[in-house]
């Protein structure tokens, strides 16, 4: 969480809403930049919440005689800061902190080699707090764990060198109410990885979907690096089918199971790389667009691709290039001018929209549209 104050990178809680539009505008300038848009297209702006609005969080814990602190590290000296409050988070994280600091230091074991606290919240106020430990963890861990008077939404679980010890369940359930009145209820595992402003991801799923609202139902779409199917729902919302492509195990069970609770038969998972990808593409069909998966032939009429700041490989821009339509979501807007630029002679680009997940940092999120000439 490295935040950009006055030209002055900080690691801090705090939020400065008196600069936040001209440090968005700057954003906005520096993509427009990169990409080189054509004054005349518009860009959808998504602005932030300036405050309460991350839904992750990740605090050390800093032990001083028989008390310990919640502590970040400063960007230039290294040194612990310690934090009482934190108004960059999600109001259910910023409220329970303290509570719950004071709940397990009144009890030795529970403050015993604690190491750090992740927190992750849901927009309804579910909250799973991860107590991180540096000694393994017993059934009288478990146990007084387990007896301490947390508010009903609050879920606890404790790790240590690779195990864990679950007391409800390692999720929160995200429900979200999308523009176009689609109710949608994604799965955020532990550990795993999730989009960190709730408010910002409504407005990512809304942009998409009206992008596909605008074309014919298709047939098909193929989606690459869905993670837990984050965008996975609002694709179904528009195609017959939908594939989705993912390698973590994690992230394919939790949607697996998120896209039972809600009845999407039509869509399916395939645990396969890019290289699988373009294979299975290329042995199916001619145009290299269609895809036999489980028996069945689908027709993909585009394709959404949300892959890691490292933006995509030679042989998924290659494997992209073949779509007539490309949805790209980045969270790196250098590597996206890149792969831009290797589909200038066959696509063009028609829709852009800046979203800023990270307030007061210089992290901007990134969709655009493509379609080919």
């Amino acid at each position: 969480m490295h935040f950009i104050v006055a030209g002055v990178a900080k690691l801090t809680c705090q939020v400065f809403p008196e600069i936040y539009h001209a440090q968005l505008s700057e954003k906005v300038e520096r993509v427009k930049n990169l990409l080189n848009l054509p004054q005349s297209m518009p860009l959808t702006v998504a602005e932030s919440a300036t405050s309460h609005y991350r839904m992750r969080a990740e605090f050390r814990v800093w032990h001083k005689g028989d008390e310990w602190f919640y502590a970040m590290f400063d960007a230039q000296n290294k040194r612990p800061v310690f934090i009482e409050h934190c108004p960059m988070v999600h109001q259910s994280i910023a409220t329970l902190m303290q509570p719950l600091r004071t709940q397990l230091l009144a009890h030795a074991l529970l403050s015993h080699k604690l190491y750090a606290i992740d927190f992750m919240a849901s927009s309804d106020g579910e909250v799973l707090v991860t107590l991180i430990y540096k000694t393994p963890l017993t059934d009288e861990w478990q146990q007084l764990a387990a007896s301490l008077s947390l508010p009903e939404k609050v879920m606890l679980m404790g790790r240590s060198r690779g195990k864990k010890r679950v007391l409800l369940r390692d999720y929160v359930e995200e429900p979200l109410q999308l523009a176009s009145g689609a109710g949608i209820r994604l799965r955020h595992v532990e550990n795993a990885f999730s989009q960190p402003n709730a408010g910002i991801n409504r407005q990512m799923l809304d942009w998409v979907h009206d992008f596909w609202r605008s074309q014919p139902r298709a047939p098909a779409l193929l989606e690459l690096y869905g993670g837990a199917g984050n965008f996975t729902w609002v694709l179904a919302q528009h195609a017959d089918a939908v594939v989705m492509t993912e390698l973590s195990t994690q992230a394919v069970e939790a949607a697996q199971q998120a896209f039972v609770q809600a009845g999407l038969s039509h869509v399916s998972i395939a645990a396969m790389d890019s290289a699988a990808v373009s294979a299975a593409l290329s042995e199916t069909s001619a145009t290299g667009t269609q895809f036999s998966w489980q028996g069945r032939v689908y027709d993909f009429a585009g394709i959404l691709v949300d892959p890691p700041r490292a933006g995509l490989d030679e042989l998924t821009r290659r494997l992209t290039q073949r779509f007539d339509i490309i949805v790209y979501i980045s969270c790196n807007p250098e590597t996206l001018a890149r792969d831009l630029h290797a589909w200038q002679d066959t696509h063009e680009l028609t829709r852009a929209a800046v979203f800023d997940q990270f307030p007061y940092t210089h992290h901007i999120e990134v969709g655009v549209v493509l379609q080919r000439k």
